[in-house]
């Protein structure tokens, strides 16, 4: 099996296109968050570099799997609301892009027991608040909800990001829920919560790789 290249929030960066370089000929997995960087980006630059992202997942769809985070449903649907750093002044054509490009995006991938998803799923909300199947593919449920219900769930926030809800949905799970209450019997790997370095955390029976280090042009390679 090819090597997987985990590339954590781009938020605007291209070290990504460096990263393909040093790792010719794997499956890459992107964790979402391609817009509102937190230092300067021109704007042709920052779409230019969406662009090329999609490009990358066009010229290889079987080798590059594409995750949505908050920063990205936000220019999507009014079920998420303005995250930090949202720019007014693109969304439209950061909105015009992503709708043309929809199904080349996804919510989850899992392979096996990894789990794949921005900012993860921990035990209590895929109980109480999505109310998943466990003896089902995790990643299939979240990317094809059931209801309304299940739909609404996923964009949960809870008080740890200053949200109203007891857990937070894969959009926006903070590294101490996941510390605490990752969904049993999984290896997770996720982004959203920024690391300088890898970092690997095993609680309730579940692992938890978190990635949100490209700023420090640090990957994970499974």
């Amino acid at each position: 099996m090819k090597p997987t290249i985990i590339i954590g929030d781009i938020h605007g960066l291209t070290y990504w296109k460096e990263v393909i370089k040093q790792n010719p000929d794997c499956r890459y997995i992107f964790m979402g968050d391609y817009l509102d960087p937190y230092t300067h980006v021109s704007y042709p630059e920052l779409i230019g570099n969406l662009n090329d992202v999609i490009a990358f997942k066009e010229a290889h769809p079987d080798e590059v799997i594409l995750l949505l985070g908050n920063h990205d449903m936000h220019y999507i649907t009014e079920k998420m609301p303005p995250c930090s750093r949202y720019n007014y002044s693109i969304e439209k054509e950061v909105g015009d892009i992503f709708f043309s490009n929809r199904a080349l995006f996804q919510y989850a991938f899992q392979d096996g027991r990894y789990l794949f998803t921005h900012a993860g799923v921990t035990q209590p909300w895929f109980d109480d608040d999505f109310k998943g199947d466990i003896m089902r593919n995790i990643a299939d449920q979240l990317n094809h909800p059931a209801n309304e219900e299940q739909d609404l769930a996923l964009y949960f926030c809870s008080h740890h990001r200053g949200g109203p809800n007891d857990n937070s949905g894969i959009f926006w799970t903070d590294i101490a829920e996941m510390e605490r209450s990752p969904l049993k019997g999984f290896t997770q790997v996720v982004g959203h919560n920024r690391v300088r370095d890898i970092l690997t955390r095993t609680a309730n029976d579940g692992i938890v790789i978190f990635c949100d280090c490209l700023f420090n042009k640090k990957y994970l390679k499974l």
